[in-house]
């Protein structure tokens, strides 16, 4: 019986979903990228043992606790979403920020906020303005 009532509101709300779909599909704008959309670039040079990734985060208490701080600065203030999805490792204090930022402002905003982070010993900014 319960996977009746299951089946038939599938069947009942499938065309609202549908319709809710194309809705936002339509009005999305197209997403204007320069050069290969793929990051393949990108991701031969992650592949390199010296470039640090989240996988390489440190799990101890101090650490775990900057990187927290890092990323609860990031969501407050209003930074584009590529700058609340940088990548943040950190390791012994040691912090790395990686990845895209809108602007060269939003760059040195990001930059300036995390030097005055307590517990960081040191900074390695490899953000890149797209």
């Amino acid at each position: 019986m319960k996977k009746q009532i299951i089946l038939a509101t599938c069947l009942i709300l499938t065309p609202y979903l549908a319709i809710a779909e194309t809705q936002s599909t339509a009005s999305k704008k197209p997403m204007m990228h320069d050069g290969d959309a793929s990051n393949t670039g990108i991701n031969k040079r992650d592949r390199d043992d010296k470039t640090l990734t989240p996988m390489d985060q440190m799990n101890n208490p101090s650490d775990l606790k900057i990187t927290q701080e890092i990323r609860q600065a990031l969501m407050k203030d209003e930074f584009s979403m590529d700058a609340k999805n940088i990548k943040v490792i950190t390791r012994n204090g040691a912090v790395t920020l990686r990845g895209p930022v809108t602007t060269t402002a939003e760059l040195e905003k990001i930059s300036a906020r995390v030097k005055t982070m307590p517990g960081i010993k040191s900074i390695d900014n490899q953000l890149q303005v797209k």
